[in-house]
């Protein structure tokens, strides 16, 4: 597995041929001209988390398009992975993310995405940062990804689960998430509920709490 960093520089390899805007349109309400003006004159890596807030929180609802989105992604995830009290939030990011049409993206920029996904997973695992796992899954559900890998990754620790299981217990019996970002109906949030309804999920907490997880009839 590599480190979030190996594959932020992959990121920033991947995503180079997306040139530099020459001019960003967005509603004056939500992003200056001075803000646009920052953007277009820094190089991409030395734009500030505060500096690129608002261009990243409002991409495609009010402000900016595809090209100059692709431009400014490897910055955005850089700052998510490494700030975790930035704004936008992961689940944000993952909304835009799918306004950006991944399909259409090379081969090598789909890659490059997927490794970062894995890297900062298996990253929060290890930490023990394990509230942010709720964050990410529900970001990964919303660029519109296959969830199972990474709930693959979470099975393999139990303190994850565990984690993970505590961030959502309140909503589960009734067959949803407590995470307010999703928007359902969605595929992605039902296998993560069916998921830990497997029996090798549901043991987890029953193991360490006494805990049975049953659906609300």
């Amino acid at each position: 597995m590599q480190t979030v960093q190996n594959t932020i520089e992959q990121l920033y390899r991947a995503f180079a041929k997306n040139p530099r805007p020459r001019h960003i349109d967005g509603c004056p309400c939500c992003i200056d001209k001075k803000e646009i003006h920052v953007l277009l004159a820094k190089s991409l890596r030395a734009i500030t988390p505060q500096e690129l807030a608002s261009y990243a929180s409002s991409a495609f609802l009010t402000v900016g398009e595809v090209a100059d989105y692709l431009y400014f992604l490897p910055r955005i995830l850089e700052i998510t992975a490494t700030d975790s009290s930035w704004w936008p939030n992961p689940e944000v990011t993952g909304r835009a993310i799918r306004s950006a049409d991944p399909d259409s993206w090379t081969d090598t920029q789909r890659s490059a995405l997927n490794q970062y996904l894995e890297a900062v997973i298996c990253s929060v695992i290890e930490s023990g940062d394990y509230h942010r796992l709720d964050d990410w899954m529900c970001a990964i559900a919303r660029m519109g990804f296959d969830v199972m890998p990474y709930l693959r990754q979470i099975a393999k620790s139990p303190a994850a689960v565990l984690a993970y299981f505590e961030d959502n217990v309140g909503s589960l019996p009734r067959n949803k998430l407590s995470n307010a970002f999703w928007e359902l109906p969605c595929p992605a949030h039902d296998a993560i509920v069916n998921w830990f309804f497997s029996p090798e999920i549901t043991k987890i907490p029953f193991d360490a709490y006494g805990c049975a997880l049953t659906r609300a009839e």
